[in-house]
């Protein structure tokens, strides 16, 4: 299966396509919509006591944002959601609709914790 990676140059994040890099947007906007430079997702007891898992006192495993994207890359299904969006068009808060859309969809991955049904 084809993996597409991502790039961040001059502020903008890119991501691989069949068609070529798409733009997804600025990355302090991206920033914006995720509350900050860093993200936090929150484990249960049970799932602290994997050996892997390396969370903080009360269950919460923190990241940076910028790092996290760069190492990323991601399947057709997913890059399609994002390219077939018109990169012209905003959202109801001014903002890229690619960037918007691609917020959500991580921020829901990274909040299942990479367990989507």
């Amino acid at each position: 299966m084809k993996r597409y990676e991502t790039r961040i140059e001059d502020g903008i994040l890119s991501v691989e396509s069949a068609n070529g890099w798409e733009v997804i947007g600025e990355l302090s906007d991206i920033h914006e919509l995720v509350g900050g430079e860093t993200y936090t997702i929150e484990y249960d007891d049970h799932a602290q006591v994997v050996s892997w898992l390396d969370t903080e006192e009360d269950g919460t495993f923190t990241f940076d944002v910028r790092d996290t994207l760069d190492e990323m890359s991601y399947n057709d299904e997913f890059i399609s959601q994002i390219v077939d969006i018109d990169p012209d068009a905003t959202d109801e808060d001014g903002y890229s609709l690619r960037t918007s859309v691609f917020v959500d969809l991580m921020t829901e991955i990274w909040d299942s914790k990479g367990n989507l049904e």
